[in-house]
């Protein structure tokens, strides 16, 4: 029994070295990118309250700075007058005219930050007035001082997709959940719910609940302020495990130089105690936290991303509105005198917004980002981009034809492969049309035609706090550092690196508490058995 004995304590005694070595080693180098999750996650749950927090590009990697318009900063434009146009995106609105040969900003009266300027759509109503929707915001064009008036009737309480006026001059504005109707002089918004479409089955993808429990949103805001907590812990894990690292060094060369101690040994002890009770009481959130981020990205995500079901009962995605959250675009058809909206489902036509919406076939194909160009040219052909490529859409046939290529969209099985990521698109200019695409920037479609060279106070653009977040949360910041392979399974593999974090600490914790246990049994006469 005593061979038996002294065989398993060196094994365990080796075992518990090797830990450590894994907790210690893994944790320091994996810290400051533990810290960066944590942070970025807190400010991607409360895009509202951060959207006048943005960033000088100029300051990120050149990947990030706006280069031949691209990064989304031109979305489309808007002739204001007969030689003038505006230029709006995610940089903000800017005059010029039909021959692009200057640029001058063009947001005055807007809120300020990255976020609170990223303009949605400009539309004009049949008794003149201009307005702007913004991400969270609506605005008014006042002609007598070259600004914008903030629209405050509007209380949408949701962020805002799209915006556009039907041939009666009634102004829709759309939600991410609700159209807000409004006639001359617009200072009444009604909030409408659009019924739910044939076939509803009020179902949601595994990817959605997912998504949702992992930032909280699920649970409402009582789910996102615990997330945030989780993410509070994370960072004092992070504070924590630093002191316990280089604490152990000070004191040893304070002893040797006969220097009080009590401080280092106060700061050590104290640090033990959070880091401890931080790790073991919410082990199974951390966990949770790092598995649904890590099904959030490839490859993790191929698994989930299809596959549906009933919404939890009583979350926040168990909503009796059918299109909560799911609404990006909205247009007028001025020929056929309906309306065009584009839902996370597809595209459908209502004739007014108390029919039900009726799901239209033949659609192009676009993005699970969204619709990015949505715009009429003629009675039957409408241009329909998004980072799925752009798409001359003939609506009345259902057929869909490459705007670079002319050649007809065919759906085919498997997994699709497009080569033109679009944000923008216009016809607006003498000698366009031009198309932007996120990543290269302007191209004329006529391929003869180049855009102007981009001025630098354009060039000198900002990203919003929210945005750098998403950048940094999902790993793509770190493309230049670790290259774009790294990168896109840069989530899987810090999921799997924080995994083992917390269960080798877990671990160590574990066996330290039974071992300090016993030895407390041992001294007060018990058994040192009860009460972990």
């Amino acid at each position: 029994m005593e061979t038996e004995m002294t065989g398993k304590r060196p094994r365990r005694k080796k075992g518990t070295r090797r830990l450590k070595k894994w907790h210690k080693w893994v944790g320091l180098v994996f810290t400051f990118f533990l810290l960066m999750f944590a942070v970025s996650g807190i400010f991607l749950n409360h895009r509202g309250t951060f959207a006048s927090c943005d960033i000088p590009r100029r300051l990120l990697p050149p990947g990030y700075r706006y280069d031949n318009w691209n990064n989304g900063s031109v979305r489309g434009t808007f002739p204001l007058t007969a030689d003038s146009l505006l230029v709006y995106g995610n940089n903000g609105i800017w005059l010029t005219d039909t021959l692009h040969r200057s640029f001058a900003p063009y947001g005055e009266g807007m809120k300020r930050g990255a976020d609170n300027n990223s303009v949605t759509n400009i539309v004009r109503t049949s008794d003149g007035n201009v307005f702007a929707a913004t991400t969270f915001d609506l605005y008014r064009y006042i002609p007598s001082r070259h600004a914008w008036q903030h629209v405050e009737e509007l209380d949408a309480g949701e962020r805002l997709s799209d915006i556009d006026a039907d041939d009666s001059g009634r102004l829709a504005v759309m939600g991410r959940s609700h159209i807000f109707i409004a006639e001359a002089p617009y200072t009444d918004f009604e909030k409408i719910e659009l019924p739910a479409p044939e076939g509803y089955d009020n179902s949601t993808t595994w990817f959605r609940i997912i998504w949702t429990l992992h930032s909280g949103e699920l649970f409402g805001i009582p789910g996102r302020l615990f997330i945030d907590l989780i993410g509070v812990l994370t960072i004092v894990l992070c504070i924590t495990g630093i002191v316990l690292l280089i604490c152990p060094g000070i004191i040893r060369r304070r002893n040797k130089r006969n220097r009080s101690t009590k401080r280092s040994v106060s700061l050590m002890r104290g640090s033990m105690t959070w880091h401890n009770k931080a790790g073991s009481w919410f082990l199974f959130f951390l966990l949770l936290i790092a598995v649904t981020g890590m099904c959030l990205r490839p490859p993790l995500m191929l698994a989930v991303v299809r596959g549906k079901t009933a919404p939890p009962p009583g979350s926040a995605l168990d909503s009796p509105n059918p299109w909560h959250d799911k609404f990006r675009a909205l247009r007028y058809d001025r020929y056929t005198h309906d309306w065009l909206l584009y839902a996370s489902g597809g595209f459908y036509t209502i004739g007014d917004f108390t029919d039900t919406p009726v799901r239209l076939a033949g659609a192009p194909p676009v993005s699970v980002m969204g619709v990015n160009v949505l715009h009429q040219q003629d009675s039957t052909q409408w241009m329909v981009g998004s980072f799925s490529g752009l798409y001359r859409w003939n609506r009345s046939e259902g057929r869909s034809y490459d705007a670079f290529t002319s050649e007809e969209y065919v759906r085919r099985g498997g997994m699709p492969v497009f080569g033109h990521a679009v944000s923008g698109y216009s016809d607006d200019f003498a000698d366009g049309p031009f198309a932007f695409e996120y990543s290269k920037g302007a191209r004329s479609l006529h391929g003869d035609a180049d855009f102007a060279v981009m001025p630098e106070d354009f060039a000198d653009g900002r990203m919003s706090l929210w945005h750098l977040s998403l950048e940094v949360h999902v790993g793509r910041i770190y493309a230049n550092l670790f290259g774009s392979i790294i990168s896109n399974l840069w989530v899987f593999l810090s999921g799997t690196l924080f995994i083992v974090i917390l269960l080798t600490g877990y671990i160590l914790y574990r066996r330290t508490f039974r071992k300090n246990k016993k030895r407390s049994g041992k001294r007060t006469g018990t058994t040192g058995s009860g009460g972990a």
